[in-house]
Parts: structure tokens; sequence; C-alpha cells
């Protein structure tokens, strides 16, 4: 056997190193990776085709364009938690992402924003405008359990004001087609109970109950209620766009 001289064997590991450099960096372990994906479905009882969808988050910023079933999907670079924001023709409202997973924007899901902004005494506008500072409402809305517990009381709200129990409590994340029976189903049944307007928005009757059902249970420093903080993404940037 001829044995390789030192020249030659360094020459054979250097180039074993940069192969081995270049699989890693297209593999996206240079850390230039996309970031996290936050996905969902924008209705108001039909779904919401076609709408603008931006997301604002504690470091970063995404947007999307729902398709015609309402869904919706941004990949970019974030910290969470993130403000959502859904506009379709007249009607916006909004929703807020822990992190990456799956996040709808419902008229629910802005009665659940009426709910968090009176625990921790401030407003909707005040709630979503301050997820990129207050570290209070960061905590809140990254905690599983707050989370949870907050759409229990929007759940037994709504049941004890209409009589109506939703399929599902977990409203905010709970995957679902507009058409099909389920959590866009309960859309329409309080529609028609006029639990949710025209414009999409919950009536201003709920809204202040959520509000006052909220302020009585109220939450400081965001982190009351233990258990686990939602995901995050990346570590903050301009998003890109994925559909």
């Amino acid at each position: 056997m001829k044995l390789l001289n030192g020249a030659t064997l360094r020459t054979l590991q250097f180039g074993s190193i940069v192969l081995a450099t270049s699989a890693l960096v297209a593999c996206g372990g240079s850390g230039d990776s996309p970031g996290a994906t936050v996905s969902g479905t924008a209705a108001v009882g039909a779904a919401m085709a076609n709408a603008s969808i931006v997301l604002t988050c504690k470091n970063g910023t995404g947007s999307a364009t729902a398709n015609a079933s309402g869904a919706y999907s941004a990949t970019f670079k974030f910290d969470g938690p993130c403000a959502i924001t859904a506009t379709g023709g007249a009607v916006t409202i909004h929703s807020f992402a822990a992190g990456a997973g799956t996040y709808n924007v419902t008229p629910l899901t802005e009665l659940l924003l009426s709910y968090l902004a009176g625990q921790l005494g401030t407003t909707v506008s005040g709630l979503l405008s301050g997820i990129s500072s207050n570290a209070t409402f960061q905590s809140a809305l990254s905690n599983s359990t707050v989370i949870a517990n907050a759409q229990a009381a929007v759940a037994q709200l709504i049941k004890t004001r209409y009589g109506i129990t939703l399929s599902s409590s977990s409203f905010l994340t709970v995957s679902f087609t507009p058409g099909q029976p389920g959590a866009d189903a309960d859309l329409d049944t309080l529609l028609t109970a006029g639990a949710i307007t025209a414009n999409g928005q919950p009536a201003a009757s709920l809204t202040a109950a959520a509000t006052a059902a909220g302020a009585a249970a109220p939450i400081s420093g965001g982190g009351n209620g233990g258990g686990a903080t939602g995901g995050t993404g990346g570590t903050g940037g301009t998003g890109t766009t994925t559909q």
C-alpha cells in the first residue's frame, strides 16, 4: 500500500472540512434559516377570502395574503408574541400568536383580546400596540395557561349570555375550514344569535362584558397562572411570506 505524504494528507483533510461546511450552510446551519411559520384561518362566519394579514411581533414583522378559504401562512424571523391584523374589504379583526404555530383570526379572537386587555388594565388597541415593547403584555400573551384560562372564560361568557356551547374552547388555535362543522359553525351560530355583528365584530355588549370579566380576574406581570410559555420563532427581523 502506498502511503500518503503529510502535505497530501493535509490537503485532503482541508477539502473534507470545506465540503462539510458547505453542506451545513446548504442545510441552514449557518443561522440564515428563514425563521418560523405562523398560520391559521381568518373568518367571520364566511371566510375572509384574500384578506391582508399583518403580523407585528416582539421582534420582527411578517405579512401574508389569505387564500379563498381564509387560510394564511407567513414564514419569517421573529420573537413572539405577535399581534395579528386581518383586513378584508370593510372588515378588520385582530388576534395574536404566542409564537410559531396555528393562530386564527375571528370575532372570537377579537373577544379574547378584550378579555385579556381587561385583565391587564388596558384596551385592545393598547394591548396590541404594546406587544413590541411592554414586557408585561409580552409575558401574558406568551403564557399558555393564561391564554387557555382566558379562552375558557370567553367560552363560558358566551354560554352564559347566549346559551351557546362552543365546539372547542381552544378557538384561537384549533384548525378549521369555513363551511365545515366545528369552529366555523360556531361563528355562524353566534352570528345568528346576534353575538357577532354584520361587520364581523363581537356585539358591543358582549365586548363590554368580556372586558369587565377580564378586569374582575386581573393578572400582574403577565405571568400569573403558571404553565409553559408559547413557542417563539427566530431572532427577529423582517419577514418573508409564504402561501
